[in-house]
């Protein structure tokens, strides 16, 4: 039976694999253009730090889905944005800072920031984001998380991040109650899940080719 120290270096170096990879994604996707659809907005509804979009994860049961895509071979990964939401007719946004503190992220998942190199999400880490309003940099609160794995889940078995907001601050320097549990999945793109059904079909084959040798 193989030590336990053993399985823990296996999975530190898993880890790392991933956080490299990532960090790699990370700098590669602040050069392209970033579509907003899923991008999560904060704001706060009844003195309680809340998402106010997208719809999905606003309203019960607070939970969205992303779709993972191969960016590399055996890697996958998502660009999810984030913002301080802005009602129509204000020129201002309704927070002025709050913290994304992570509550669970399964395993082989890191999230880093964009253009960083450094992950603040992931197994093992402290987990926590604070995004702050400066109003001589107003586009400077909208940051982009590049979620990463070099593991690929399935429908049925997504990669979850789960967060909540604390130490959130309303424009008029109210202080805000924490908000509740929010959950972010992420399932492969059908493409990857028909490439993995290909190259097991191809397995078997070549196994029932090689038992009738």
């Amino acid at each position: 039976m193989p030590p336990k120290g053993g399985h823990t270096m296996k999975r530190w170096i898993t880890f790392g694999l991933t956080v490299a990879l990532s960090a790699l994604l990370s700098v590669s996707f602040a050069q392209d253009d970033h579509d907003h659809e899923g991008d999560v907005h904060l704001g706060a509804v009844g003195g309680v730090a809340a998402v106010i979009e997208p719809e999905e994860l606003a309203e019960p049961p607070y939970r969205i889905r992303y779709t993972l895509e191969e960016l590399l071979p055996g890697l996958f990964g998502v660009d999810v944005g984030w913002d301080f939401h802005t009602e129509e007719g204000n020129n201002h946004p309704q927070l002025r800072q709050a913290t994304i503190q992570q509550v669970f992220i399964s395993p082989r998942l890191v999230g880093v920031i964009e253009g960083e190199t450094d992950p603040i999400f992931g197994e093992g880490l402290t987990g926590t984001w604070t995004l702050i309003y400066d109003p001589n940099d107003p586009e400077a609160v909208h940051q982009h998380v590049i979620f990463a794995t070099n593991f690929l889940p399935t429908e049925a078995n997504p990669l979850i991040f789960q967060f909540r907001l604390v130490d959130a601050v309303a424009w008029d320097g109210t202080a805000l109650n924490t908000s509740g549990l929010y959950t972010l999945e992420f399932v492969p793109e059908p493409a990857s899940l028909l490439a993995l059904g290909a190259g097991l079909a191809g397995l078997v084959g070549l196994r029932r080719r090689g038992g009738k040798r």
